[in-house]
């Protein structure tokens, strides 16, 4: 099996108005499922970073529940077949193994 972590990614669409202006959409909250090295090294850039910018790819998948007070929910899920570390506003390092940059 090997490790695994979900990470609770948080996606905001720009959406463009009629006259030209832009505005933000719905804030929809992905759970997205990372394993093997890939989720050993998100944990670790999430531990020294706090939250990240992150980039993914995967197999999309949308299921409807019924939470505890009886209404219906909606999940979405990602089971990343690649995640990393965006430069979009921050800074990023990549060491590769043996110390190497």
């Amino acid at each position: 099996s090997g490790p695994y972590t979900y990470a609770r990614v948080i996606v905001t669409d720009r959406i463009r108005q009629a006259d030209d202006s832009w505005t933000d959409g719905p804030a929809i909250a992905y759970n997205v499922a990372v394993s093997g090295s890939q989720a050993e090294n998100l944990v670790a850039a999430a531990e020294s970073g706090g939250n990240i910018r992150v980039t993914f790819t995967g197999t999309y998948r949308v299921t409807e529940y019924v939470d505890n007070e009886g209404g219906t929910r909606i999940q979405h899920e990602v089971r990343a077949t690649d995640i990393g570390a965006s430069f979009r506003g921050q800074r990023v390092q990549v060491v590769r193994p043996g110390g190497t940059s």
